[in-house]
């Protein structure tokens, strides 16, 4: 993986930084600040300097004046009010103070490592589940008691040692949203003494050692140089942390937010062209969250983002949710949670309509919100929905009208729907891109099928969570080493739901190795749409290429016959076994012909067909989901069920159907065509080799 710098190997030779937090002298009184020449930050671009950064904050004239970072004392008592008339967002108000409550009088959370002797994990929690309710239920309601709450856990954790930042920088990166959010939102409460502890600690935990690093190229991960979402974490954090303390060292201060702002650039364009996120949407909004934040508070306390909210993928962002969802469910890559089912896509914010000024948007995401959360207390998407949501703005839109197929860059995604406007009809979607995507799995190829308001085929089965210590450590063998049952030592294509035969893909001659090249790229090399029908083509050479001298895999909706083809063009190297598999919540009671070509599925009293078209010879078989059995293939599970004893999270809703095809000759064509449809097949419509492949054959 890109950035799988997670790796044991690495983790086990970083020595935990426990060192006591170091003591900043405090003067009896604030410096006074030097006159500074004031700066149009409209004016500036990237890459801007310390000196610019503090002419900018000279320009919006709101020096000592909070809240200031996301909200002012105005904007939140007009949310306050408005929450008491407009049901959609009074939900999410008496969420976020129910929320708050529950904390009150709840243990202070304290310092301690995970099992990888890595992550504090209770930082993120704080930072991220806590603090900011009891934040908000203060700033809404002025009662102290919340206050109070959150300022003993930030007096608590003031005393831990460390905040991860020469250990774990995301840690620390996220622990600065909080406490920067904590000094603004409850600066009114707090006495200069508690000030001067926070902005102390964030100096020796947090910003201090991060600047030392990226000034000096060192640290774990350099996460300063990457393009994923720890570089919008940790970036984002210290931004929010220093516009939020920015009096008490401007000139610090100053080189921080430029340092960081500078360094954010790369994360803000990995979102180019199309705003899409190779690393799926768990890791597209977590990345984003503080994020959005940050460039929401450099825009208030500065006057700009100097050109990084310009960035065409950060402004299409905000519907990349959308486009990866079908009827019932989104698509999920990689190291995401599974999203299957109407009310469990994933859902995008407010914040993207309400910066941009994009109504479409902002209705578009109100009625996902208002469908997805039909039947749930909370109506928007947590917190920070409210912070932004602006009922005019949605008022003012139409909801974005969706095409018919599509293909998503970034993600590399594609898709086709029989009608965008048909919630029962049929849909399908493949993932392509790059097995070396960060938080990726070797899952090229893999699809997903929904048709009646169900979810027929699930091409990803999510994350192995929580992450075990050697989740992201690459062991032997290589996908390039010779043949072999051996499996050494536990790693990362090891665990089921990482490897090929996890997915809804092809698997060539199982062994101990990876199925798939973790170093492969799976590209469109045709596609076509139109009212009879569609379909995408990706050839998937590289991502096999120990196994086949050439592969094609497409996907094609029928919408005049109203069926789905997945049609599988390889030539082996080898004499080969060849594994068909498809991952599906409706195996249980599924009946398979007796000729073994068509598979019946049942779910929620619907049923649903597959059919094999091609080879002549091949048959389905069924393996059922479990509570307990991992379901590796019988090669694999030869190798695997040892080592990996107790390390595989089980997978209870899914089954598998397959197809296993063996003595396949050394460089000879085969051709898998496999259809799926609502209705009984009938008359199967001639293979076709996906060269000719038109919209209506």
């Amino acid at each position: 993986m890109k950035r799988i710098a997670h790796s044991l190997i690495v983790m086990l030779l970083v020595t935990a930084c426990s060192k006591k937090m170091e003591t900043v002298v405090t003067p009896p009184s604030p410096p006074v600040p030097p006159v500074v020449p004031i700066v149009d930050p409209n004016t500036l671009s990237l890459p801007v300097t310390a000196a610019q950064v503090n002419g900018a904050f000279s320009f919006t004239k709101i020096r000592n004046v909070h809240p200031r970072l996301h909200y002012t004392a105005a904007e939140i008592a007009q949310i306050g009010s408005a929450a008491q008339t407009d049901l959609f967002a009074k939900a999410t108000y008496d969420d976020i103070i129910a929320r708050a409550d529950a904390l009150i009088g709840s243990p202070l959370l304290d310092y301690g490592l995970d099992a990888a002797q890595l992550r504090i994990s209770n930082i993120h929690t704080i930072s991220n589940d806590h603090l900011p309710y009891l934040i908000l239920a203060y700033q809404l309601t002025k009662n102290t008691k919340y206050a109070s709450r959150a300022w003993d856990q930030l007096n608590r954790m003031c005393s831990y040692p460390d905040w991860g930042a020469n250990r774990h920088f995301l840690d620390a990166g996220i622990a600065a949203k909080a406490v920067g959010m904590a000094f603004d939102g409850l600066y009114d409460y707090l006495t200069v003494a508690q000030r001067n502890q926070l902005y102390n600690a964030l100096r020796s935990f947090v910003l201090g050692p991060g600047k030392n690093q990226i000034d000096n190229g060192t640290g774990q991960f350099k996460w300063y140089d990457t393009d994923d979402n720890w570089n919008g974490i940790c970036h984002g954090g210290m931004i929010m942390a220093t516009l939020a303390t920015y009096e008490m060292d401007s000139v610090f201060n100053s080189s921080v937010i430029a340092t960081c702002a500078n360094g954010m650039l790369k994360y803000i364009k990995s979102f180019d062209p199309d705003g899409a996120s190779e690393e799926g949407l768990s890791y597209w909004s977590y990345g984003l969250s503080n994020t959005m934040l940050a460039l929401e508070s450099m825009k208030r306390s500065l006057g700009a983002t100097f050109g990084l909210t310009n960035q065409a993928g950060l402004k299409k962002t905000g519907m990349f949710p959308y486009y990866v969802s079908g009827p019932v469910g989104t698509a999920t890559f990689g190291d995401d949670y599974v999203y299957a089912g109407k009310e469990n896509r994933f859902l995008s914010y407010f914040w993207f309509s309400k910066f941009y000024n994009d109504a479409n948007m902002a209705k578009t995401h109100f009625d996902m919100c208002q469908s997805i959360n039909v039947n749930r207390k909370g109506k928007m998407n947590g917190w920070m929905d409210l912070l932004f949501y602006d009922r005019q703005l949605v008022n003012q839109g139409a909801a974005a009208s969706f095409p018919s197929s599509g293909f998503i860059k970034g993600v590399d995604y594609a898709y086709l729907f029989e009608s965008t406007s048909n919630d029962n009809g049929l849909y399908v979607g493949m993932h392509a891109g790059d097995n070396n995507a960060s938080h990726g799995h070797l899952d090229a190829g893999s699809f997903f099928i929904q048709g009646m308001g169900e979810n027929w085929a699930q091409g990803n089965l999510g994350l192995q969570s929580p992450y075990p210590t050697d989740y992201f450590t690459v062991t032997n063998p290589a996908y390039d080493a010779a043949p072999t049952n051996n499996a050494p030592t536990t790693g990362r294509f090891y665990y089921y739901r990482v490897r090929t035969e996890g997915k809804n893909c092809l698997v060539f001659n199982p062994d101990a190795r990876p199925e798939q090249n973790p170093k492969g790229i799976a590209t469109v090399v045709k596609n076509e749409n139109d009212n009879s029908g569609g379909y995408y083509i990706i050839d998937l050479t590289s991502n096999y290429s120990r196994d086949v001298k050439s592969y094609k895999r497409g996907i094609k909706m029928n919408r005049s016959g109203k069926f789905i083809s997945v049609q599988d063009e390889f030539t082996p190297n080898t004499t080969s076994t060849v594994y068909w598999l498809m991952h599906s919540a409706a195996t249980d009671g599924a009946i398979i012909s007796g000729d073994g070509k068509t598979a019946t599925m049942y779910k929620n009293g619907k049923t649903f067909y597959a059919r094999i078209v091609s080879p002549a010879g091949a048959s389905f078989s069924k393996v059922d989901r479990s509570p307990t059995s991992i379901n590796y293939l019988t090669e694999t599970g030869a190798v695997f069920t040892s080592i990996m004893a107790g390390k595989n999270s089980s997978n209870p809703f899914y089954g598998k159907l397959q197809v296993k095809l063996t003595g396949l000759v050394a460089n000879t064509p085969t051709t898998i065509r496999i259809d799926f449809q609502a209705t009984a097949p009938g008359s199967t419509p001639p293979l076709v080799p996906m060269d000719g492949w038109t919209t209506s054959n």
